[in-house]
């Protein structure tokens, strides 16, 4: 009689939120099970130390672009510039000569918006190299509007002075290549803070500042650049770009170290992460605009002359390699571009189309109506943490905070990899569809869904280890409503609430348990064939939720398995707890027996499960 009334009341609370997670809750208790804990209590612990397995998948990178690459850049003239504390020397070789370049000393203006450092003034359209090298109080201004250009960072220090400008800004439309070689140590460091006084004329957003594309890079793709430590004190973001950013080849350390600092690395139409190691810190905590790893807007409203520059919504975060960390307040990357924030259409509004030089190849077709903010993971070492406690308002102009781990208002796609976030909200959130066809992914949400997709296709997997975590009550490990959660291959593990996405058929068989029937916390389960062999194995949390959701290429359709909890494991590859390469097994006992699916049904369902959000989703004895 207990357990009919539990399915009656998971079943009336499944119609009444049918639209997601996010707003249904579950009346399961204490009583009931006693593993599970009341909403906002559940949290779990884990550095990595259950994890002896990394991908060594690889995926082709993706927007390859030989321009973007330093070494098929070819200077037609350098400047090279000597610093040294408020003074300075230059000298030019090359087609570029002294009479070429125009280097005047400035002083704050806020007519000018000008801010005290140097000026350096190029007019032509040659490409040219500027290098610098020693310790300047300043802003250093590279104005050379219609040319590629390099700059070369030679154990350079930049400090801004007083608070008055960005500590490095450019002016060129074009790439600029900031480049930094094996063995030199640089950094760069922004004094401005918000509302700090009048003095601070510079209203450039970003501590590093272009018009145009900047790519940080090492001198050749075969050798690892040299050290760049870039730090916001409180004013805007630390990297901005009004064109695309991107990172190859040396290690960048960024802190958005203020607590009125914003975003560690910031572009109008994409963020691209070939290689590297790559340090983001961000520790703003201003309502509403708190850090953020790295975010591409795909809009640039100015609300001061009321114009906006504009991708059509369109932007794009690609990682194709690298060592990437990110710990920050809010969202730890984001293609965020969002339709009802955007004033595009507004007559109020001066609409000024972007002429990215991304926009005839990977960013052609898009419109206002038509945006495409993805993001694409081909591979590298991704370690994300967001520490910030989400906050929603009522309305899109409301205040809000969702520290989610990866976001795309777009699809959201995981080709290779190895991925650990450690989130407070959604460890992965889609606007549109999450398709995970490799790597390694280890998605834990102490507050919200593990992975949560609003498209019409939901959740693919095709491949990949996947350990999800979401288990709070209303949040789940798998959330795409009533759209498909469809399991063509991988081998993953997913712990949440009954009020889960059921998994629809796919091409690999799928077992959903209730944590009943897997053991207590802190303990093994297998899954084990006729003969007693293991063909699944995961060593439970200190929480273990409600529903479990597995598959493996290992569960065969026509074949009865059985459940043995409490089992003590030896030897094996285990990723987040759950075994990649199975271990020998021995002693436990049979909770569960002639767990089965067929070919046409690959979905089997532990009669103690609730029908969860996305209905019946098959079931095994006594569904």
């Amino acid at each position: 009689m207990k357990e009919t009334i539990l399915k009656q009341v998971s079943i009336i609370f499944t119609i009444l939120f049918l639209f997601g997670c996010s707003n249904a809750y579950s009346d399961f208790s204490s009583d009931t099970d006693p593993d599970f804990q009341s909403p906002g209590t559940t949290s779990i612990t884990d550095d990595g130390s259950t994890t002896d397995y990394t991908d060594t998948t690889t995926a082709s990178p993706s927007v390859v672009i030989s321009e973007d690459l330093y070494e098929n850049f070819a200077a037609d003239g350098t400047v090279y510039i000597s610093l040294n504390g408020k003074t300075w020397s230059s000298s030019t070789e090359g087609s570029i000569t002294d009479s070429d370049v125009t280097i005047i000393e400035t002083e704050s203006s806020e007519e000018d918006e000008n801010a005290a450092g140097l000026e350096i003034q190029y007019k032509g359209k040659l490409k040219i190299k500027y290098v610098l090298s020693g310790s300047y109080t300043g802003t250093i201004f590279i104005k050379n509007k219609k040319a590629d250009a390099a700059v070369v960072l030679n154990n350079t220090e930049l400090k801004s002075e007083n608070g008055t400008g960005p500590v490095l800004r450019f002016s060129s439309e074009q790439r600029t290549f900031i480049v930094v070689p094996a063995g030199t140590t640089n950094t760069l460091k922004d004094t401005r803070r918000l509302n700090q006084s009048e003095t601070m004329y510079d209203d450039k957003k970003g501590s590093v500042y272009s018009k145009g594309a900047m790519i940080f890079t090492g001198e050749t793709s075969d050798t690892s650049g040299g050290s760049l430590t870039i730090t916001n004190s409180g004013y805007k973001h630390a990297v901005y770009s009004k064109d695309y950013i991107r990172v190859a080849d040396i290690t960048l350390t960024v802190n958005a170290a203020g607590e009125t600092s914003r975003d560690c690395l910031r572009a109008l139409n994409a963020v691209i992460i070939d290689s590297g190691n790559i340090s983001l810190t961000g520790k703003g905590t201003i309502e509403d605009d708190e850090s953020v790893g790295i975010k591409v807007e795909g809009e640039d409203a100015d609300e001061d002359d009321l114009s906006v520059e504009y991708t059509a919504g369109a932007g794009f975060v690609i990682i194709n390699g690298g060592k990437l960390t990110i710990n920050t307040v809010a969202k730890g990357i984001t293609a965020h571009w969002k339709s009802s924030e955007s004033v595009i259409g507004d007559a109020s509004y001066t609409e000024t189309a972007n002429q990215s030089l991304l926009y005839t190849t990977f960013l052609d077709g898009t419109t206002a109506a038509t945006p495409n903010p993805y993001v694409e993971i081909n591979g590298g070492t991704i370690s994300i943490t967001t520490t910030g406690e989400p906050y929603e308002g009522r309305t899109d102009s409301d205040p809000s905070c969702s520290p989610e781990g990866i976001e795309a208002k777009g699809n959201l796609t995981i080709n290779a990899g190895t991925i650990t976030l450690n989130c407070t909200d959604d460890a992965i959130n889609a606007g549109g569809n999450v398709t995970i066809n490799g790597g390694a992914v280890y998605a834990y949400s102490s507050k919200n869904d593990a992975i949560d997709a609003n498209g019409s296709s939901g959740i693919t997997i095709n491949g990949g280890v996947i350990v999800a975590l979401g288990l709070n009550t209303p949040e789940c490990a798998f959330d795409c409503d009533q759209n498909p959660l469809k399991i063509n291959g991988g081998t993953l593990i997913g712990l949440g609430t009954s009020n889960f996405t059921a998994p629809s058929k796919g091409k690999q068989s799928v077992i959903v348990l209730s944590s009943r029937s897997v053991g207590s916390a802190n303990s093994s389960f297998a899954v084990t064939d006729e003969s007693g062999n293991p063909v699944f194995v995961y060593s439970l949390p200190s929480s273990t939720g409600e529903v479990l959701v597995l598959s493996s290429p290992d569960l065969k359709t026509g074949t009865t398995y059985s459940v043995k909890t409490d089992v003590t494991v030896s030897g094996g590859t285990r990723f987040h707890s759950l075994y990649t390469s199975l271990p020998s097994i021995s002693g436990g006992s049979t909770s569960l027996s002639n767990v089965s699916t067929s070919s046409s049904n690959t979905v089997y369902t532990d009669s103690n499960v609730s029908s969860g959000f996305g209905g019946p989703g098959a079931g095994g004895p006594g569904r």
